[in-house]
């Protein structure tokens, strides 16, 4: 991608274009576009208020101004975690446990992420890290926290376009947009910001400018491009004075990514909007260099007809990776990957009313696929084939999905129904002999026996419901009921460890149903005059059937596939790593509490979750005796993030603090595989302290924003819950009876002090 000429391109859209246009447009000022509908109370609400108007598990949150990390800002969300893996330099969305393409659907600009990056060796040596880590695989979202405007969570109850394979819930990421950085009463505008952090966390930046001026018959025209940049630090002090350099894992994790992000928005009438966008993002971490380019057009029509809400969105997505000259892939080198997504989305909103009733009606699909490649060098071809290094092949999803939203008095029931239809396909190898014996694969359950394209197709059908009352604005109750499906991705299908031995063409689709109930309060003028209180509760139960996992195999030699390692007929090194369906259901249920108070002078944030999981853990995702895939998923215990603070001097000083509560979390273990074990067992992290963080902003006017931040203020010493560095070599050794010796370095960071500005004009 040549990044300089789409930028001059942007430029010349920015400059030169939007001026000419002007000197025909309507200069007359046009009314702000409000495309959020949800229920307004008294004075706009915020982003995270809107919330406590809508029933079911939903959660959002605005623009990030408490200097947090993006991690930070989701983990803040009831039911809502990452998956931190620094090898990868991206943000993994954890809902309810689950993370992952297909169990949580995360987005940005309500487009999904397919991103499946894969870590080098942590050396170039080959088990023989020294206590560092080999190669580490997640899926994850490429995207610069300086552009997002807010991010939303649906959990556990999914429809239409975005709840296809999305078994567990969906996230939305939004990017800045042109409103977003030009002033409504100006044609021209500019927004910057700056970060500067200590311990490591560097300095980063973005710069955009953006140009809108009404056109046409009671249209706009608007573009802005944006840039950003960052350098950040794997090397800072922990809690305890110590160095995280003192672990072999900060090896290869420097990171400085840079992203640009280009928009432009054409209304030619107040029935019209076309929106062109364009982002690009690199980095260089973890071995090798990342690149994600997105790419896509959205068109609305609404024409102030009952009967049409017209919507189309159109992507393409490519996201690569190229290795370094001295990175390998355990023995594989000169590798590279490439994943193309292509997305359509199309849907019509219609609705009616009669007498009491009002009916929204909507129709729609979606259609998407989604492909991996790779390129790599192998000592030999037996290298090559056996090492399951981004396993090769597509994904087709089509779906069909109806909603229909009924409306009578203070009642309120949504049905929906989705017809998905998902497709994987990849190449398996021919069944060979297994060493000298005579059996081949084929006797042993490799199937087909030659070499063969495969195709797994399946076919789903997911009803939902929900009921909610009006009551009061106290007690908003609801209810609901919900089915969704994740189809196998090819890392699963196609998972060769040993070649084709170790594939499952068999695999079938997750299956979940899942049953929530709770209640909103959403009260204002409690204590002041425009104060606000929300209250969300909701609890729920989730059973997922045909669970994917993956489970140890092994051969005796009478050439049955056997699980026990301590088999006494075990026969030669065959060690099968391969992806199953769960024989038994899986069950998850828990609560989620949110809370928010705000007036003119105090406000109080709080989300709360608890939730009970039991989840196998993916014997390939051990370092030691696996391939380094997802470590373990299933959430904390318990843990909350407990925001207050105040607003000073006309409300231009903003103090807070925040309260960071983790309860029992536990790792996979270090040292992967247990004889006596199925698969790899976990083991309870040291308690995590409350970790308190401070931070300050300072309106100068309306163009200009002071911050300060103070995290981790009591500098404790501490682990991170579902990091993936808290598994890795360097946490097991052994004693002198070569008994296991465990250790918990991987420290977080200590007190870190930051400062920012932000300028808009």
């Amino acid at each position: 991608m040549n990044y300089s000429i789409i930028s001059r391109f942007i430029a010349l859209v920015c400059c030169g274009l939007l001026p000419a246009i002007g000197g025909y447009a309507d200069q007359s000022s046009q009314d702000e576009l409000q495309l959020d509908d949800l229920k307004v109370l008294g004075s706009p609400r915020t982003t995270s208020q809107k919330t406590f108007s809508i029933p079911g598990a939903v959660s959002a949150v605005g623009e990030n101004r408490k200097m947090q990390s993006l991690d930070s800002v989701v983990r803040a969300l009831p039911g809502t975690f990452t998956n931190i893996n620094p090898t990868q330099g991206t943000v993994s969305v954890n809902i309810r446990g689950m993370t992952g393409f297909g169990r949580v659907n995360t987005m940005v600009d309500d487009v999904p992420q397919t991103f499946y990056g894969t870590s080098s060796n942590s050396s170039s040596k080959y088990h023989s890290e020294n206590g560092g880590y080999g190669p580490s695989s997640q899926f994850g979202v490429m995207i610069d926290p300086n552009f997002l405007t807010g991010v939303s969570v649906t959990r556990g109850f999914s429809q239409g376009a975005q709840g296809v394979n999305a078994l567990n819930g969906h996230s939305n990421l939004r990017t800045i947009g042109v409103d977003d950085v030009v002033f409504a009463d100006s044609n021209i505008g500019l927004l910057s910001k700056y970060n500067y952090g200590t311990n490591g966390l560097g300095q980063n930046a973005m710069l955009a400018v953006a140009s809108k001026r009404a056109a046409f018959d009671n249209g706009s025209i608007g573009a802005m491009l944006a840039y950003s940049g960052g350098k950040e630090k794997a090397n800072y002090k922990r809690g305890d004075g110590t160095h995280s350099i003192q672990n072999d894992y900060v090896r290869r994790l420097d990171q400085s990514p840079r992203s640009w992000l280009a928009k432009f928005e054409l209304s030619p009438s107040a029935l019209h909007k076309i929106e062109l966008a364009a982002r690009g993002y690199q980095n260089s971490v973890g071995g090798r260099q990342t690149k994600n380019s997105n790419y896509y057009l959205r068109y609305k029509f609404d024409p102030a007809s009952p009967f049409i809400d017209f919507t189309l969105l159109s992507a393409y997505t490519d996201n690569r990776q190229l290795y370094d000259n001295d990175a390998n892939i355990w023995q594989l080198d000169k590798a590279k990957t490439d994943n193309r997504s292509y997305y359509l989305d199309i849907n019509n909103i219609s609705t009616l009313h009669w007498q009491d009733f009002t009916s929204s009606f909507t129709l729609g699909s979606s259609v998407m696929t989604n492909t991996y490649a790779k390129k790599a060098l192998g000592v030999n071809k037996d290298n090559y084939d056996y090492t399951p290094f981004s396993p090769v092949g597509r994904q087709t999803i089509y779906s069909l999905y109806l909603i229909n939203e009924l409306t009578y008095q203070n009642f309120t029931l949504n049905t929906g129904l989705t017809y998905v239809d998902g497709t994987v396909r990849g190449h398996k190898g021919s069944c060979h002999a297994l060493g000298s014996s005579d059996n081949s694969f084929a006797d042993l359950g490799c199937f087909p026996k030659n070499a063969a394209s495969m195709k797994l197709n399946s076919k789903s059908l997911q009803p939902s419901v929900m009921l909610s009352w009006d009551l009061n604005p106290w007690f908003k109750p609801f209810i609901s009921y919900s089915q969704s499906t994740r189809i196998p991705n090819t890392q699963e299908v196609f998972f060769n460890n040993e070649g084709s031995g170790s594939m499952n063409p068999y695999l079938k689709p997750e299956q979940a149903k899942i049953y929530q109930i709770g209640f909103n309060t959403e009260k204002e003028n409690i204590f002041t005059d425009n104060d606000f209180l929300g209250f969300k509760l909701t609890a729920y139960i989730n059973h997922i059937k045909n669970y994917i996992h993956s489970q140890s195999f092994y051969i005796t030699r009478s050439g049955t596939r056997i699980t026990d390692l301590n088999h006494p007929d075990l026969y030669g090194d065959f060690h099968a790593q391969m992806y199953i369906n769960a024989l038994n259901p899986i069950k998850h249920k828990g609560i989620e509490i949110a809370l928010e108070y705000d007036s003119d002078t105090l406000f109080a944030n709080l989300s709360y979750s608890r939730q009970k999981t039991a989840l196998p853990l993916d014997v390939s995702s051990s370092i030691g005796t696996g391939f380094g895939t997802t470590s373990i998923t299933y959430l904390p215990e318990d843990y909350a993030t407990l925001t207050l603070g105040g607003r000073f001097f006309e409300r231009d000083l903003t103090i807070g603090s925040i309260f960071k509560y983790t309860g029992k979390s536990r790792r996979e273990v270090p040292n992967g595989l247990e004889v006596d074990k199925y698969g790899n067992d976990s083991q309870a992290l040291p308690k995590i302290p409350i970790i308190i963080d401070l931070y300050a902003t300072y309106r100068l006017n309306k163009h200009v924003l002071l911050k300060a931040s103070v995290q981790n203020l009591s500098n404790k010493n501490y682990v991170d819950a579902l990091n993936s560095l808290n598994s890795t070599g360097s946490q097991v050794g052994t004693d002198r009876d070569d008994n296991y010796v465990y250790s918990f370095t991987n420290s977080a960071r200590g007190r870190t002090f930051l400062l920012g500005a932000e300028i808009r004009f």
